[in-house]
């Protein structure tokens, strides 16, 4: 911009005064954006780095059973993540199972999956009534951009040996749990049918007599599953917060008419406020609660850690204030 001898000096400066805004401002905008690409390259390495790899872990690899029994072809895996589990035959594109769901027409395969401690999952692939066909090497493979396989080799001989035991054997039931719980605790009950050529259809809970469902009992959670291994059926019935209202009898009764029952008792040992003070990050003076003269309450002293993400962001924000001075100035 060019100014004539002529033009006031207060004009000169407005102008230049524009023109180092614009540049701050842009200066601003630059650094903004190169902190905002350096800093997602940054959370995106960290996010790869945590991220566990998915690892087998080790289990029989040569599964040897009689024509007419039941294959379990173990596969046990360590940090799987969000990753899914399939099954499918060596050098065969049909895949038999993927996670929980059985993508053939075959009814005697099946995927029985269970969560251990440890981020440790199991996805055996059940194999009823096997054949001589069903003979080969099977591959448990974890869904990635990666090859995870591990390789199982099942050996199907001789013929079908009949059991009389299981034919004659009578079902039964039984239920395990604690007979006493702390006001607020949760109450867990396991119940278990088994017995019998066949798994029992379904298995109904009682409480007092009254048949629990959920809407008559909307805080108390009933899973179920079935084992074909173990030829028996299971179900947890579960309290997130018990109540003196969840005291009493509870039966568990299978579709074979056969029941088991245990007797649960809600202890109410201390009062709200002391299961408070237990749980809570806060200590109360409770004398002076139970003279009548209000409560203390003091937070306990917490130290405060900085990640690495926060000390990188705050000393990128004092480099921009340092650069940014001059244009304030």
């Amino acid at each position: 911009m060019r100014f004539e001898a002529g033009q006031p000096k207060s004009s000169i400066c407005r102008a230049w005064q524009v023109i180092s805004s614009l540049y701050c401002r842009l200066l601003q905008l630059l650094i903004f954006l190169v902190i905002s690409v350096a800093l997602s390259g940054c959370s995106e390495s960290v996010k790869r780095q945590l991220t566990p790899t998915p690892k087998f872990l080790p289990g029989n690899m040569n599964v040897t059973v009689r024509q007419g029994a039941m294959a379990v072809l173990p596969c046990k895996i360590r940090n799987l993540g969000t990753k899914k589990v399939a099954w499918r035959r060596l050098n065969s594109d049909q895949f038999l199972t993927i996670g929980k769901i059985t993508w053939i027409k075959q009814v005697n395969m099946m995927v029985e999956h269970e969560s251990q401690p440890g981020d440790i999952t199991t996805w055996d692939l059940l194999i009823k009534n096997v054949k001589a066909n069903d003979s080969g090497i099977y591959e448990c493979q974890i869904t990635s951009t990666r090859e995870y396989a591990y390789h199982i080799q099942l050996n199907v001989v001789g013929p079908p040996i009949t059991n009389p035991d299981i034919r004659t054997s009578k079902p039964a039931i039984s239920v395990i749990g604690s007979t006493y719980v702390d006001y607020g605790d949760p109450i867990k009950l396991i119940c278990n049918a088994t017995g019998g050529p066949h798994i029992p259809e379904e298995i109904d809970w009682f409480k007092d007599g009254d048949k629990i469902d959920s809407h008559k009992y909307n805080d108390i959670v009933i899973t179920k599953y079935r084992s074909l291994r173990l030829q028996s059926m299971t179900s947890e019935l579960l309290v997130d917060r018990s109540t003196t209202d969840h005291s009493g009898t509870y039966i568990c009764r299978s579709s074979q008419d056969v029941i088991a029952s245990i007797k649960v008792t809600v202890l109410v040992a201390s009062t709200v406020l002391e299961r408070f003070q237990r749980k809570s990050n806060y200590s109360t003076d409770t004398t002076n609660v139970k003279r009548g003269t209000g409560s203390q309450i003091h937070p306990n002293h917490a130290g405060v850690s900085i990640s690495s993400y926060a000390k990188t962001s705050l000393m990128l924000s004092l480099v921009v204030s340092l650069v940014l001075v001059p244009c304030v100035l």
